[in-house]
């Protein structure tokens, strides 16, 4: 589909497309993050348990992992555009449902169904990078969208907080809903169709599983996605025990509460702003590998200081930052190194990719909400699991074996396809 008139298509690897891109690619995520400070309050106001008010969060979750199964092949399919902008308009109408929610299971369902929406923007957005940038220029695509990425929900808490104190909690989502509109509206006009060549049987099922089947037979992707999604599941068990261990546990106000989310935003950024420079210096590989090894530190650091005594602010926020920098260098590499090799499927590998993560991060975040027991100690122990099995799956699958040269693993991805 092209545009045409005085609204010209944003082209490859420039400032636009890159804010564009990455507009598109947090809208179903600040579904979650906006609404974190929330979540004390909705157990109060419709009279349930904290586990329950939880199920929003790990139901949003799941039903994000679900969809973006379907969106990859979809857009495989017939293209980026039409999905995209379908996906997001449920997104919509799912959004001003749940900010009329009277129950906490009628919101649970407006939430599993605003999910089935939000997931388009995720997945179609990689898979437009994808379509639009080699590996190399991917990788580096991402880097440069990673502030705008970690900011969005650095954000999201902060004005969440807000608009729970001065209006309330369905404020939230009105917020949300007007904020997918003017993408959806930005993105009709300025991104052209990126996929352009169509596979006509990428929603056959027999194709799907022929797909994911070799993408999961493929060392390099499936070294790169499984220590994202453990690293990824570190942040989810966050997200989802943070309101309740910082709100209720070491009393933070609210609005507060915001502020200790947005510190980590530092780190991710200070990452990624690092990726290009350092990519060009040691390799993609070795940077990678350093980056987890660095958020093995942090994270396990989080973990264990609570079973030393150390149940602080302090003792979580601090190695968190660490954690976060590693993850603003593991975010755009490993996607780019999970990606990259797979230009025919991009949709499918960027949509298997975000399952395994949202499907991981949903089951983490219900276990920290069945552990909790009004210490810090369930959270942060989830987090040191996760991070633990981040370096695992590495070790195992991606690092180098004596001998082995250090672009033997992605040539492998590229010697698979």
């Amino acid at each position: 589909m092209k545009l045409s008139g005085r609204f010209a298509p944003l082209r490859a690897n420039t400032l636009p497309l890159i804010a564009m891109l990455a507009a598109v690619l947090v809208v179903g995520e600040m579904a979650t993050d906006i609404f974190l400070s929330s979540l004390p309050t909705l157990a109060f106001f419709f009279d349930t348990s904290t586990s329950r008010v939880q199920l929003t969060l790990s139901v949003y979750l799941f039903g994000f992992a679900l969809a973006q199964l379907f969106y990859g092949p979809l857009s495989d399919r017939y293209g980026r555009r039409i999905p995209l902008l379908a996906g997001t308009g449920l997104f919509v109408v799912a959004t001003i449902g749940a900010a009329l929610s009277t129950s906490i299971e009628m919101l649970i369902a407006f939430r599993f169904i605003q999910a089935l929406g939000g997931a388009a923007g995720y997945v179609i957005a990689l898979a437009i990078i994808r379509d639009m940038h080699d590996r190399d220029m991917a990788a580096s695509m991402l880097a440069r969208m990673g502030t705008v990425i970690g900011l969005a929900p650095a954000i999201a808490p902060v004005i969440g907080g807000y608009l729970l104190v001065w209006i309330g909690w369905r404020a939230n989502f009105v917020f949300l809903a007007a904020w997918a509109v003017l993408i959806m509206v930005l993105f009709a006009l300025f991104i052209e169709e990126s996929n352009r060549h169509p596979d006509p049987q990428a929603m056959r099922p027999l194709k799907i599983a022929r797909n994911f089947g070799q993408l999961m037979r493929n060392r390099a992707y499936l070294g790169y996605t499984l220590t994202m999604v453990f690293a990824f599941a570190t942040f989810f068990a966050f997200i989802s025990g943070a309101p309740f261990v910082f709100i209720e546990v070491l009393g933070v106000a609210p609005q507060n509460f915001a502020w200790l989310i947005t510190v980590q935003v530092v780190g991710f950024v200070a990452g990624t702003m690092l990726v290009d420079r350092l990519t060009r210096r040691i390799g993609m590989e070795k940077l990678f590998e350093i980056a987890v090894l660095i958020a093995a530190l942090g994270g396990i650091t989080t973990g264990l200081l609570p079973w030393l005594g150390i149940a602080s602010i302090t003792g979580i926020i601090a190695p968190m930052v660490v954690f976060a920098f590693a993850m603003g260098i593991i975010f755009p590499l490993g996607t780019a190194g999970a990606i990259g090799p797979f230009p025919h499927m991009a949709g499918s590998a960027a949509a298997l990719l975000g399952f395994l993560q949202s499907a991981a991060g949903a089951a983490f975040g219900v276990l920290v909400g069945v552990l909790h027991d009004g210490s810090v100690i369930p959270m942060t122990s989830v987090m040191g699991l996760t991070t633990s099995l981040s370096l695992a799956v590495f070790l195992l699958l991606l690092w180098r074996r004596p001998g082995e040269d250090v672009g033997t693993v992605a040539t492998e991805a590229r010697s698979d396809v």
